[in-house]
């Protein structure tokens, strides 16, 4: 039996294990362990985040769902709240991996730059630092949806997605947004369950990705 329940501190070790296994290839994966747990308890935490573990009988983690019902809310509490413990272990793992550093920089330098001078502005002036005007539809995302290789084909994904939208329809949002690596497996994973495909991207590190979107 699998059940979906909010992600908590006590599954970061398994957590971060499971994310490093599926996503070994995913340009974060690569600041290591340490990194991930600190990401991975600001994203428990951070209000506007959607963070969901699927559990078995036993409570065993079989897969994790990450995503945002108020995507804005969420990175600027990010920002606010872990973004001086972040950039640390960013900052020591790129220094002892200088291939590491040259594509952090390559890729996420000045974004990154522009958020460390924003969040260091907001906390001289004492006033948190300003969100985007809103305006549209409220849109939400899924930025990271990882079930155990050795749990495939028990409906993990699926009740995590559907909790989710469950979530996020309780939330007043109106549209979920994610993307997914390009293989079959995951473009028919979505299509079953109503989602749809709205063509490619590619990250600032090279990686390709589907986008697909949910009407709420």
């Amino acid at each position: 039996m699998v059940s979906v329940r909010a992600l908590v501190d006590a599954d970061l070790d398994a957590a971060v294990a499971l994310h490093l296994e599926v996503l070994h290839m995913e340009f974060l994966s690569r600041f290591g362990p340490r990194f991930m747990r600190i990401y991975y308890h600001a994203w428990i935490v951070s209000p506007g985040a959607i963070a969901l573990a699927a559990v078995d009988e036993n409570s065993t983690l079989l897969g994790v769902l990450l995503g945002a019902h108020d995507p804005a809310q969420h990175v600027r509490a990010m920002a606010r709240d872990h973004g001086v413990a972040i950039g640390a272990t960013l900052v020591g793992r790129a220094l002892t991996h200088p291939r590491l550093a040259k594509d952090l920089i390559v890729t996420r330098g000045w974004r990154y730059t522009r958020g460390v001078a924003r969040l260091v502005k907001s906390r001289l002036s004492k006033r948190p630092a300003p969100g985007p005007a809103m305006s549209g539809p409220v849109i939400g995302e899924i930025t990271h949806v990882l079930v155990d290789p050795s749990s495939q084909g028990r409906g993990v994904g699926r009740a995590l997605v559907e909790e989710s939208v469950r979530q996020a329809r309780s939330a007043g949002v109106q549209e979920l947004q994610l993307v997914t690596p390009p293989d079959m497996a995951a473009q028919h994973f979505y299509e079953r369950l109503g989602w749809i495909s709205s063509g490619a991207m590619q990250s600032r590190s090279g990686e390709s990705f589907l986008r697909y979107r949910f009407t709420l």
